[in-house]
């Protein structure tokens, strides 16, 4: 009993400390996932002013991170979400200085030098800063795809993967991966596939493993060459992806794209054209739940519903001509679906047609007609 007891106490006391390290910890921060503005704020003599207060105020969620210049004047705002900011600048005996429409995009350094002006405080000065700027901190050659640029592009299938090829040196594949891209010589499966700074690699053939609604991604970052140490790992590029999130207004949208077979054409070897169903549905909400604190993003894609048919056919029957005069005329159409039902079947010989001259049964006498059997794995489905 004691043995036992003793047991069960240590398995509750394991629990209790497993449960208060789940909740008393820290959520990771991946580098990759944020930006960051820096620079140095001085007077008008270019003199380093030591002490100054700055504040970036988070335009969408009205989040706030404050810092002071060190003795050099210099300053940093680290691990900032991605979004438009602006920043804050003042000191005792100089004018109130704002910058607006700093526009942070993924594992960006932002560069915003800051001149006071002597003043009243009461009075600001606001700048709008321009978002083109030399890059003269990062090595990384790379480009970021916003949003908008994603979800305005014609997609096949919805697959944004597909514009890693907007980047220069990233050619198709060649080979059986065919959901990889080759960058810069790299082999196919040299990519790696970041979500929220995650790892979304299907590691044993290495090609993506997940792959979010286009309306559910806020941006990628596509990195081809002088790859930071952080990512590692790969020798080809790095798509850094980031999913959307709330702010202080509600925002959301719906959408269906449809394809059938009536809106496609034949090419000129068919008599009809090839049989193609495919329904992408969904949509995306987000908002506030406790305004200026906490945020919600929702995302939904329903199934595609994906359908094709080549319509190979896999032999003959014969089928008694009376029988077929009694067939309605839109039977054959829905023989890529089901397996009709036949006297005999025989192999199809090349020169055969779907449907063939009488022939007479040896059984009977009786005339039939040799009608094609369509397989039913012509067909492929995909949800």
């Amino acid at each position: 009993m004691r043995v036992g007891t003793v047991a069960r106490f240590a398995v509750l006391a394991l629990v209790a400390s497993l449960a208060v390290g789940f909740f008393s910890a820290e959520t990771a921060r991946a580098d990759n996932l944020y930006a960051r503005i820096q620079g140095a704020v001085t007077d008008p003599s270019g003199a380093a002013l030591v002490g100054a207060k700055l504040t970036a105020t988070n335009v969408g969620t009205n989040a706030n991170w404050d810092t002071t210049t060190g003795s050099d004047g210099a300053y940093a705002f680290l691990n900032l979400p991605i979004g438009t900011y602006k920043i804050s600048a003042t000191q005792s005996g100089f004018r109130n200085f704002t910058a607006t429409s700093i526009v942070l995009v993924l594992d960006q350094v932002y560069v915003l030098n800051i001149k006071m002006e002597l003043g009243q405080v009461n009075d600001t000065v606001v700048v709008e800063v321009s978002n083109v700027q030399v890059q003269t901190v990062n090595t990384q050659l790379g480009t970021v795809i916003s949003g908008d640029v994603i979800r305005d592009m014609p997609l096949n299938g919805r697959n944004w993967i597909q514009l890693q090829q907007l980047q220069p040196g990233v050619m198709s594949s060649s080979d059986r991966f065919g959901t990889n891209f080759a960058t810069n010589g790299s082999q196919t499966q040299q990519n790696s596939y970041l979500i929220n700074g995650q790892d979304s690699n299907d590691l044993p053939l290495n090609t993506p493993l997940i792959i979010p609604s286009p309306d559910a991604i806020a941006e990628f970052n596509l990195v081809t060459n002088t790859i930071n140490p952080e990512y590692g790992r790969n020798s080809g590029a790095i798509l850094n992806a980031v999913i959307r999130s709330g702010s202080n207004s509600f925002h959301g949208d719906a959408f269906d794209f449809y394809r059938d077979t009536f809106l496609n054409t034949k090419n000129f070897f068919q008599k009809t054209p090839a049989i193609f169903h495919q329904n992408q549905f969904g949509g995306t909400i987000g908002g506030p739940v406790w305004k200026d604190r906490t945020f919600f993003f929702f995302s939904y894609q329903g199934p595609s519903g994906e359908r094709r048919c080549s319509g190979t056919a896999i032999g003959a029957a014969l089928v008694s001509t009376e029988r077929r005069r009694r067939l309605p005329a839109w039977r054959p159409a829905i023989r890529m679906f089901r397996r009709p039902r036949f006297l005999a079947t025989v192999p199809r010989p090349a020169p055969f047609r779907a449907v063939h001259p009488a022939l007479p049964e040896r059984s009977t006498g009786r005339l039939s007609t040799i009608t094609e059997i369509w397989s039913p794995t012509g067909c492929s489905a995909r949800a």
